[in-house]
């Protein structure tokens, strides 16, 4: 009794350590931003603001004026890319989990091919494409990318989840006149809600923190999401207001904190799931 009290106290222990370091630069980023610029440079360094101010959230917008700007970039870019991953995973799951056709198994393989792909290499074939269609520094010209990149994974997942529904519910559907499309919005579907809110919540986490892709394909300062447009606020000339930039960091992962707290219980159980039978 006494080893394995032992055993599961070094467990928690060790889980502890390792969230700590996660947690800790998103509380110093929190903590900075409450701070003064005055005690932010002040030495020695305080772990606590001696006095809680919200001066950088107020002279935010003021200082930082394309901030709006880049938040309602990411925010537009990065809904319409769920929405579309969630529809279009959730049909080719739903394809791929219960429904036979010729080339099923090579389609599926195909598919988990691409997972293994990084996925800075489509970044130079798409930004030749884009040009080419005219589309760069559009909305679209992020949403396509981000959709292709998320959609895979979304499919494995919800393949798994579908995989997990008794045949017998599908049986009954059927038998009570239901057709393909209808046992799949009527029954399927809404008895898979924890697989699409965890392809929800993973796909709003990339959408919203990708960088790269936006800096390329996005050319102009107004259309920047938040990502890209927080490091062009520091370089150009708020380097110092260390203060400032905390506020602005604290504002734009709220939203990713927010989905995963609200849809917690449903990711955890969809990642088990749907990793379990994909």
């Amino acid at each position: 009794m006494f080893k394995k009290r032992l055993s599961k106290a070094f467990y928690i222990s060790g889980l502890g350590f390792v969230a700590a370091i996660f947690i800790f630069p998103i509380l110093w980023i929190l903590l900075t931003s409450f701070k003064s610029n005055v005690e932010i440079f002040k030495t020695p360094i305080t772990y606590l603001p001696h006095k809680f101010t919200l001066e950088n959230y107020l002279s935010m917008f003021k200082q930082l004026p394309y901030y709006i700007f880049f938040f309602r970039n990411s925010t537009i870019i990065t809904l319409s890319t769920v929405i579309l991953v969630i529809i279009l995973s959730s049909l080719g799951g739903y394809a791929f989990g219960r429904l036979e056709f010729k080339g099923k198994g090579l389609f599926f393989s195909f598919i988990m091919a691409i997972l293994a792909i990084p996925y800075l290499v489509y970044l130079i074939p798409v930004y030749m494409m884009e040009a080419k269609l005219n589309i760069l520094d559009t909305y679209i010209a992020l949403i396509l990318p981000y959709v292709a990149l998320n959609l895979p994974f979304g499919i494995f997942l919800m393949r798994g989840i579908f995989r997990t529904i008794p045949s017998e519910m599908e049986d009954a559907a059927k038998i009570d006149g239901c057709n393909s499309f209808q046992v799949f919005y009527k029954i399927m579907l809404p008895l898979s809600i924890q697989g699409v809110a965890t392809v929800g919540v993973l796909t709003f986490v990339a959408a919203w923190g990708e960088f790269l892709f936006a800096l390329t394909l996005m050319e102009s300062s107004i259309m920047k999401t938040l990502p890209v447009g927080i490091v062009l606020l520091r370089d150009e000339g708020q380097s110092w207001a260390y203060g400032l930039l905390s506020a602005a960091v604290v504002i734009s992962i709220i939203p990713v904190i927010l989905s995963f707290i609200v849809l917690q219980k449903y990711f955890i159980r969809g990642m088990i799931e749907g990793s379990l039978k994909g």
